[in-house]
């Protein structure tokens, strides 16, 4: 009985992907989303430098790249982008929900998990963001790295299912 309570508790799932069909479906838009990215990161680069080393609190350099990202996107993509839930700034692009992510080195977006990051990371379908979620739009990342010298690096489209990276 246990069981059958569990399975009719899953959540409905997204819109399932693969890698083709979301590189087809998101081809106009995959240049700008890397020139924006990296417009962001000279806009980061050029402003962080006001604040020197020692005077930056913690998080300061995530939270301001993370602005810059947005400030970025909104000017590229104007008529594209939303604040959702608790002020998380999303892309919609022809279909698909767009985060901007700093990456861990498997690829999973470096964040402390709580229910809505799992729903996002299992592409559980509801209404997560706002109000205008259809709950069916596939999630993707645009996630990038910093190496060992502080230098962002490495952007790249990741999707997540089943908290696994299904294809970058």
């Amino acid at each position: 009985m246990a069981n059958v309570s569990q399975k009719a508790k899953k959540a409905k799932r997204k819109r399932i992907i693969n890698a083709n069909e979301c590189k087809s479906d998101l081809n106009q838009h995959l240049k700008l989303l890397f020139e924006g990215f990296w417009r962001a990161v000279k806009y980061y680069e050029n402003e962080i430098a006001f604040t020197p080393f020692h005077a930056r609190g913690r998080g300061m350099e995530a939270s301001y790249l993370n602005s810059k990202i947005i400030q970025s996107m909104q000017e590229v993509f104007q008529g594209d982008w939303k604040f959702g839930k608790y002020k998380r700034f999303m892309l919609r692009l022809n279909g698909y929900i767009v985060f901007f992510k700093k990456l861990n080195r498997k690829n999973m977006p470096m964040n402390i998990q709580t229910r809505l990051s799992s729903s996002i990371q299992n592409q559980e379908q509801g209404k997560l963001f706002d109000e205008c979620d259809n709950g069916a739009e596939p999630i993707i990342f645009f996630g990038y790295n910093k190496n060992q010298f502080g230098e962002i690096v490495n952007p790249r489209l990741v999707y997540i299912d089943e908290d696994k990276v299904r294809f970058t």
